[in-house]
């Protein structure tokens, strides 16, 4: 069995380790990271094309579809044959991921779609939530290896993969938003964070993000993030454009989607954590 992992960023390169080295090659647009896999017995490759096809399995791991789409054009797409199964972990739209699909299918290629819920210690444990999405009998293929990331639900086709990834994303935006205005609130009123935060999770409104940015929230440290704010607003940008092309119109994720981009363009708090979306908008720092 040989495997393919392209996209080293912060997710990839944890994602990556949960194979093993010895049967897994590496490629990123960048080659520092490659440099550190190396050393911990995985192959950097310099030519893509060939690599894919040479490979039983390859996985895509990157910010969007418009970068997916440029990995391809490097490689990625003229490797693509018989042989193999291309499964993109990104999340972008889910029409993207049909056009990913027939492009496979137009040169006897697999795909699958299998977007991920967590972010860098799940990556790192193997205990993201795995969407997969594309026919049975190609997500029966490549199981074994997506069980290595985690939990793995079929979705349907790879277009309802990305929605699904889209529609949990949304109400996280929601959640942390309202949960990091109100930390802002009890500021105001002089009540430790801590308080309530174990409020809310002692609530039923308590979820397993709250727990995750427990500390983020009570310290109000939001630098070096796990998840974004920039990437949690591509992915409302993402979900306004998939509502309108079903004909849907959906005006609060349209305003939430506003609100997060207004905080993703605010200075040097672009690169904060999601968990401070809300305390950027309802209290902007110099």
């Amino acid at each position: 069995m040989r495997i393919g992992f392209m996209g080293l960023g912060q997710m990839g390169r944890r994602m990556v380790r949960r194979l093993p080295a010895a049967d897994t090659w590496v490629w990123n647009r960048t080659r520092e990271a490659e440099a550190v896999l190396k050393r911990d017995g995985y192959s950097p490759v310099d030519d893509l094309t060939s690599a894919v096809a040479d490979s039983d399995v390859v996985f895509t791991m990157l910010r969007d579809h418009e970068a997916v789409r440029a990995v391809g054009q490097q490689g990625l797409f003229a490797g693509l044959g018989p042989r193999a199964t291309w499964v993109d972990l990104s999340t972008g739209s889910p029409e993207a991921a049909e056009s990913f699909q027939a492009l496979a299918a137009s040169q006897g290629a697999s795909f699958v779609a299998a977007p991920v819920l967590g972010t860098l210690g799940p990556a790192a444990q193997g205990t993201l939530t795995v969407l997969a999405g594309g026919a049975p009998e190609v997500v029966a293929r490549v199981r074994s290896w997506l069980d290595q990331f985690g939990t793995v639900h079929n979705v349907g086709t790879v277009k309802q993969a990305l929605a699904a990834k889209l529609m949990v994303n949304t109400v996280l935006a929601y959640y942390m938003e309202a949960v990091s205005e109100v930390m802002v609130l009890a500021d105001g009123e002089e009540l430790p964070r801590h308080v309530i935060v174990d409020l809310l999770q002692a609530s039923s409104v308590a979820a397993p993000v709250l727990r995750g940015k427990a500390g983020r929230l009570i310290e109000g440290r939001y630098e070096d993030p796990d998840f974004p704010i920039d990437l949690l607003a591509k992915d409302l940008d993402l979900m306004v454009a998939e509502a309108r092309r079903v004909g849907i119109d959906l005006p609060g994720v349209a305003a939430m989607c506003g609100m997060t981009r207004i905080a993703a363009s605010s200075g040097v708090h672009s690169g904060w954590d999601m968990a401070g979306v809300g305390e950027v908008l309802a209290k902007p720092r110099a």
